[in-house]
């Protein structure tokens, strides 16, 4: 019986991270549509309402434990206006396989340096390795030996590094504010804080232009929402829970893979081969860095976990 609950929740987490993989071609194929914080604003609207059935059932207190708690989840919520402004600025410029590649597996990275930055932590001589070859995974993907710094402006590069970055902080805001109230809760006031931030942001837009557009942007927005974000995510904490962080975290390398195929098969992006040898090497670096401090978590259990965005 024990076996069974294990695969269906290695089926659930594998769907749940190619939908995960998948939001980076979905998104490339309505960037161009509205200003991008407008489509920020109605992703975090759908997302923020597609939460609230799972909180009910699952029998939530939204109920926030002080008034520290309300200042995480505010800036849980700017942090991730940040991040996705950067995610589709990006995708306006770049491919949506090689930024999905270039984020997912960057922000692990970025998490790991800062919070050992933080902690006043030097690496180890294994860490430093797994650091060596996630930077050259960096220098790949962004093929630096190029020199041409206007590429990195052009290409969107830039903007998936800010992305990574932003992303790498919120992990550590989630992480922090995760100790107080539960993942799904975190989520719900984020969205719903975020929704109303960005109602604010994109006043000088037309926001009920969005009403114009086909079938298909509203589709791939609410593939965005309530598949990619409110699915995927609501499946990845209730498969943690069950099978344990460590396991349930190991599938995210998933996603840069998803992203990058999903591109290929539906926008007709084929993957080059500074991008698979980039991917691959900051995949490494991340095995490394997760099983360094896999073994720390036996001895403590402050460390934060490295995440890779959805």
């Amino acid at each position: 019986m024990f076996q069974n609950q294990s695969i269906k929740f290695f089926i659930l987490l594998v769907i749940a991270m190619v939908s995960w993989g998948f939001a980076w071609p979905s998104a490339k194929s309505i960037v161009g549509t509205e200003p991008p914080i407008v489509i920020v604003f109605w992703r975090f609207l759908a997302t923020a309402l597609s939460l609230v059935p799972i909180l009910i059932l699952r029998k939530e207190s939204i109920a926030l434990p002080d008034k520290k708690g309300l200042v995480q989840v505010a800036t849980g919520a700017v942090l991730y206006t940040i991040y996705n402004q950067f995610f589709l600025l990006g995708l306006t410029q770049g491919l949506a396989g090689a930024g999905g590649v270039l984020v997912t597996t960057m922000n692990p990275i970025f998490t790991y340096i800062l919070v050992h930055t933080f902690q006043r932590k030097l690496p180890s001589g294994k860490e430093f390795i797994g650091l060596f070859i996630g930077l050259t995974g960096g220098f790949l993907l962004l093929k630096i030996w190029e020199g041409d710094w206007t590429q990195l402006f052009q290409s969107g590069n830039v903007y998936f590094l800010l992305c990574a970055f932003s992303w790498a902080i919120l992990s550590m805001n989630s992480h922090s504010t995760g100790q107080r109230i539960s993942p799904m809760v975190y989520s719900f006031y984020v969205f719903s804080i975020g929704t109303v931030l960005d109602l604010f942001l994109a006043f000088p837009y037309d926001l009920s232009g969005v009403m114009d557009n086909n079938w298909n942007f509203w589709a791939q927005l609410l593939y965005l929402s309530v598949i990619s974000t409110t699915f995927g995510t609501t499946v990845y904490f209730y498969a943690s829970s069950r099978l344990g962080s460590r396991t349930a975290s190991s599938f995210i390398f998933l996603v840069p893979v998803t992203a990058l195929f999903g591109s290929w098969i539906f926008l007709g992006e084929e993957p080059k081969l500074s991008t698979l040898l980039g991917g691959m090497f900051a995949i490494s670096s991340v095995i490394i860095l997760n099983r360094t401090q896999g073994k720390k978590e036996e001895v403590s259990e402050t460390e934060e976990e490295l995440e890779v965005p959805n």
